[in-house]
């Protein structure tokens, strides 16, 4: 199985965990805004588990992997928001579609950033 469906399956679970909670957390009253946040962290923690040792078979300790992933998904989850915003408050759309938007988004720049400096010393791992 190659890293990009690998990723793709991951992601789908992540994208799992971080939507139910959102729309739990915007259920229960809190913000969309906050409730996208405490959502992506969730998932973040799920996705670097299953990204290092999974997909990318990440085994390099000397590298401060970790940091440059929260670093990435930091990144990533600013996209993801400010996106979120302009879908709802720019484009009128409603926030569960918006969020939606956002995620796929953030997937994008996510997997390529993950790939090409969080990872990349394992760029030759096998597949």
């Amino acid at each position: 199985m190659n890293k990009l469906l690998k990723f793709g399956l991951v992601g789908v679970v992540n994208t799992t965990i971080s939507v139910l909670c959102y729309i739990l957390l915007v259920k229960l009253g809190i913000s969309y805004i906050l409730s996208n946040i405490i959502s992506y962290i969730l998932g973040i923690l799920n996705s670097y588990y299953w990204n290092k040792k999974w997909v990318f078979n990440y085994q390099n300790s000397k590298t401060p992997v970790f940091i440059k992933f929260v670093a990435v998904n930091l990144v990533v989850l600013g996209i993801s928001t400010f996106s979120l915003f302009q879908f709802v408050q720019v484009l009128g759309l409603n926030q569960y579609i918006a969020q939606i938007f956002s995620t796929g988004i953030g997937m994008i720049v996510n997997f390529i950033s993950n790939k090409n400096w969080t990872f990349a010393a394992n760029s030759q791992s096998k597949k």
